[in-house]
């Protein structure tokens, strides 16, 4: 069963993050004076940055009484790294087609 929690919150975070972020960013008020390019990295720094607080709060990965005591911060890294394999594709395609479907202001 942990692997079912883990698996889906990983997909569910990830994809909740991309949607948000692409969303958020198209909508902030400085998207048109800083680009395109550089409102997509931002949101792609917002995107690691929400994955990694959700994972933080969601603790997807316990430790057991026979792992070496890692702190949780540490351990949550890898969690978003490897996440970053389905919410980096998503976000980049939600980016690019609202991008597109966007009026400028």
């Amino acid at each position: 069963m942990t692997i079912f929690f883990f698996f889906a919150s990983v997909i569910l975070v990830s994809i909740i993050a991309s949607i948000l972020i692409a969303m958020a960013v198209l909508r902030a008020p400085f998207f048109d004076d800083i680009g395109p390019f550089s409102a997509g990295l931002l949101g792609v720094a917002a995107c690691f940055a929400f994955a990694y607080v959700s994972f933080y709060l969601l603790n997807p990965d316990p430790v057991s009484e026979f792992d070496a005591p890692v702190p949780l911060y540490l351990r949550t890294l890898p969690i978003t790294v490897f996440s970053a394999m389905i919410w980096l594709p998503v976000y980049v395609t939600i980016f690019n087609r609202l991008r597109r479907k966007r009026v400028p202001t």
